[in-house]
């Protein structure tokens, strides 16, 4: 532009030069004209128009004036456009040398923030897969993403996990052991996690071992999307070490709460950090209601000034002497305790602490009075009292001892007691090793009195700690028990001893012929006599009683002098008596002789007086240990053979014989027509169904023995059972009956009905050595499992041979077999026997059962017994249950099977199936829904 406005500046001045040049020439022109110079009139030029030119050619030079002051500015403006382009293009040089740098920078920020982007997402690579967490990322439950830590710890496949919520988090459990799988997804919702949220659970991979792990969320967004990335770190070990820490914690504050005596610490400004529970039982208050407190409310104003003088004191000087307070109890009450301070300074933070430990000495203080009152006691005691030193020294006595002794100036301390006492010398030394050994004697001795009469004494020797001496030291107890004697002489006297003949009384007779049979051995032989007068009665009623009591005293007598005075003659009561002879003493004069010489006797009448009366004698026999071996069996027959001389015509002698008893006629008729019962298959079964208590579904059957026979005749098991006790047929009778029950659970398992079937065992099968090897060829025999079975055997039976008993149980348990305790609460089993059997089951007894409803100890010792099976982790059955009621409160108490007539009443096979079949969709009263 300014090249083309230089080149037209040129061409105006030169045009502006030719026209001033023309106008200079046609002014001097027209001046010419105007001074007439001729030589301008001779060319005849024309004056006007020359006017004309010079007026054109002053209006162009006026206008190449302004064109060129037009030119003028426009010239300067293309100048100032011309330096403002020029200043522009340089400016636009140096932008554009600018923005080639920044092209320059923003291409090296580019590459560095690709190079960047490379090495965060190498790094984020790194940190996913390298960390020893797993790392899992989430969308709408749903794992999205995860790391190969991830997939070891929940023991799966990429493609178990991707694409599905994990099964180990369906697994998962919480501390309590509640499902942990709620929580989960929770904080794998995005919103619910806009914080990092952190859970721990034990997961439970498949397969593998439960672990503990932290699982902690955290919300990010990804393409605008809510996503959650779940870190889940392994915390087994942390959490055990927890446990341990939490053990020595829990372990250190056993330990402090063990301490008897209060304990507590302080810091200096009095706040308590530290209470034992015996600190704060005295104060009546909780712990977490004085941990942080000052210590100082806790007492009275006066007492708490008092230990905080105490305490400063102890700050400043370090002086730990002990100090007695008053401390008023939680109860009202007040007691006096000893307290011992002393400073505490943390190695680690340097605060001190005051730890205190107070000694309630309440009891010392009364222990000090009651010592008071028990030396006075001791002094004015009537009781004999002395202390001894091991060797049998008197080192002390009270004066009743003294005055017991044969010197009553107390010159007896420092001798011994036997000097004092008369003793069997050895019996004396044995005590004295006995009680220094630490067990306590007692023992008869003798003295003579200051008035020279000799008095028995009872002495009680016990040992008892020295706090002086190492040696132990013996307290004597020195009772006079002459008086006692004398009475207890006479009382026994009353007790075993008739008082109208003065022989021995029906108690003396048992004792007697009790000692007789644990004495004797079975070879050897013992008679025993019932002896009842013929017609007492009469002769009572018509001569009196007085001397009917006559005539018994005279039958006393020549009892006596017939048998000779070896025999044992005894009067029951009445006209009763009795004799026990013994084999030896009818070595020496037969036995017919003396009973025959008894009747003799009996045929010379009795003088009574002014009267004469003759009575008889029936004579009942029976002998030690042919008829019986215990005494009331052998009593029971001598009285059953008596009867039966006086129904034989009376003045008679009869020996006992199994015929003379109608129960024993019955019991041998019902033993030969069980025996023809089992061989002929007369001996049936019935079932009684049980139920779960929980559910009141059906929790089998007991297989209960029926006899009817082939006539059509029922009879009960209370007849038959114990019958086939005592004859030994209980053991073929329980093997028909298992196989019975066998056979019937074969054909239940096959119609698809599972058999559960209890079965009885008496205490003779449980005793016999082929028991188990019966019931294994039942089980072959039949193809039935022991694991049907539930075999219920007596608590007595099991405690009859307890060593026996647990090696036949642990072979049944190991065979498969349930093991039962029946009528469990009435045997005399103790709990340390229990434990020791492998029983599954207690059958509570139906005495409990039947009075649990009304009967408080009937209740109370049904739910021990619940209480100690469930603990022992054993099944509890109740049987006999009659009504809803009783059901109820058995189900309450915790009772797992309940059977009875409420149930079901014992029923046929088919019976018995026709009930399972309404059980299905039955409700009962007592389950719980």
């Amino acid at each position: 532009m300014s090249t083309v406005t230089s080149g037209q500046s040129e061409r105006t001045v030169a045009g502006w030069d030719r026209v001033s040049a023309l106008l200079l020439h046609t002014e001097r022109l027209l001046q010419l004209v105007e001074n007439d110079d001729p030589a301008t009139c001779d060319r005849s030029v024309d004056l006007e128009l020359i006017r004309q030119l010079c007026g054109s050619v002053a209006e162009m030079r006026e206008a190449l004036v302004d064109r060129e002051g037009q030119l003028a500015r426009v010239t300067e403006r293309s100048e100032a456009l011309a330096r403002a382009q020029a200043d522009a293009i340089v400016h636009s040089a140096e932008i554009i040398d600018e923005l080639e740098r920044t092209k320059q920078s923003l291409s090296d920020a580019r590459a560095a923030a690709e190079q960047a982007a490379q090495d965060t997402q190498r790094l984020a690579d790194t940190v996913f897969e390298q960390t020893h967490d797993g790392v899992l990322v989430f969308h709408n439950h749903t794992c999205v993403a995860c790391n190969d830590n991830s997939l070891d710890l929940l023991n799966s496949t990429r493609d178990d996990v991707i694409g599905r919520w994990p099964v180990s988090f369906t697994r998962a459990k919480l501390d309590t052991g509640a499902s942990a799988e709620t929580l989960l997804r929770q904080i794998c919702t995005p919103g619910y996690a806009e914080e990092a949220r952190s859970l721990e659970v034990r997961l439970q991979p498949v397969e593998t071992h439960e672990f503990w792990a932290e699982v902690t969320a955290t919300e990010f967004r990804m393409k605008d999307v809510g996503h959650v990335l779940l870190v889940v770190r392994d915390i087994t070990a942390r959490k055990k070490f927890e446990v341990e820490l939490r053990r020595h914690r829990d372990f250190l504050n056993n330990i402090i709460n063990a301490v008897p005596d209060p304990l507590s610490v302080k810091a200096v400004d009095r706040t308590l950090v530290v209470a034992n529970d015996a600190f704060c039982n005295v104060l009546g208050v909780t712990r977490d209601e004085v941990l942080g407190q000052n210590a100082d409310q806790l007492l009275p104003q006066h007492l708490a000034s008092h230990i905080h003088s105490i305490e400063d004191r102890l700050l400043s000087t370090g002086d730990c002497s002990m100090a007695e307070h008053e401390i008023p109890r939680a109860d009202g009450t007040t007691s006096i305790v000893s307290t011992k301070r002393s400073v505490f300074q943390d190695e680690s933070s340097g605060e001190r602490f005051i730890v205190a430990t107070s000694r309630d000495i309440t009891d010392d203080r009364l222990r000090e009075d009651r010592l008071r009152l028990l030396a006075s006691v001791f002094n004015s005691s009537t009781e004999g009292v002395a202390i001894l030193s091991s060797e049998g020294t008197i080192r002390e006595a009270n004066p009743a001892f003294l005055s017991m002794s044969w010197n009553a100036e107390g010159t007896v301390l420092g001798r011994a007691i036997s000097e004092a006492l008369r003793f069997d010398d050895r019996e004396l030394a044995t005590a004295l090793k006995q009680v220094e050994a630490g067990t306590s004697w007692s023992g008869k001795a003798t003295a003579t009195d200051k008035n020279r009469v000799t008095r028995s004494y009872w002495v009680s020797l016990s040992p008892s700690a020295d706090l002086e001496e190492v040696s132990g030291r013996i307290i004597a107890l020195v009772s006079d028990i002459t008086e006692l004697e004398a009475t207890q002489a006479k009382l026994r006297r009353q007790a075993m001893y008739d008082n109208l003949t003065g022989l021995p009384n029906r108690r003396f007779f048992r004792e007697h012929l009790q000692r007789l049979i644990e004495h004797s051995p079975s070879s050897s032989g013992v008679t025993i006599c019932f002896l009842d007068l013929d017609d007492f009665k009469h002769v009572n009623d018509s001569a009196g009683h007085s001397t009917g009591d006559t005539l018994l005293q005279s039958v006393g007598r020549r009892i006596e002098r017939v048998v000779g005075p070896d025999a044992f003659v005894a009067r029951f009561g009445g006209d009763e008596f009795a004799i026990i002879l013994t084999s030896e003493q009818q070595v020496l004069r037969p036995l017919a002789e003396t009973l025959e010489g008894l009747l003799c006797a009996f045929r010379e009448s009795f003088a009574l007086g002014d009267t004469d009366a003759v009575v008889g004698l029936s004579i009942g026999v029976t002998h030690f240990p042919q008829h019986a071996t215990d005494v009331d069996t052998l009593m029971c027959n001598a009285d059953i053979a008596m009867y039966a001389a006086k129904a034989a015509g009376k003045n008679r002698i009869r020996i006992f014989t199994s015929d003379m008893q109608d129960g024993v006629n019955m019991r041998h008729q019902v033993q030969t027509k069980l025996r023809r019962a089992l061989s002929e298959g007369e001996i049936g079964l019935c079932y009684q169904p049980k139920v779960d208590a929980e559910t009141g579904q059906s929790a089998g059957c007991e297989a209960l023995a029926r006899w009817r026979t082939s006539s059509g005749e029922y009879i009960p098991p209370s007849d038959f059972i114990p019958v086939a006790e005592q004859t030994g047929l209980i053991l073929p009778l329980g093997e028909v009956v298992f196989q019975l029950a066998a056979e019937q659970a074969c054909r239940w398992f096959r119609q698809g009905i599972a058999p559960h079937i209890a079965v009885n065992v008496s205490p003779h099968q449980l005793r016999h050595p082929r028991y188990i090897e019966q019931l294994d060829d039942v089980l072959k025999q039949t193809g039935a499992s022991a694991d049907w079975f539930e075999l219920e055997i007596t608590e007595y039976a099991m405690m009859d041979d307890v060593v026996h008993a647990v090696s036949v149980i642990e072979t049944l348990s190991a065979r498969g077999f349930r093991v039962a305790i029946d009528d469990f609460g009435t045997g005399y089993s103790s709990l340390s026997y229990i434990k020791s059997f492998p029983i599954h089951t207690l059958k509570i007894d139906l005495s409990f059962v039947r009075d649990v409803t009304h009967d408080f100890q009937s209740n109370a010792i049904v739910r021990s017994i619940v209480s100690l099976g469930t603990g022992l982790g054993l099944t509890i059955v109740a049987e006999g249950v009659e009504t809803a009621e009783q059901a109820s409160v058995l189900t309450e108490a915790g009772v797992s099977i309940l059977q009875g007539y409420y149930i079901g009443k014992p029923m046929s096979a088919q019976q018995y199936e026709s009930w399972l079949e309404e059980q299905v969709g039955k409700t009962w009263p007592f389950v719980v829904q």
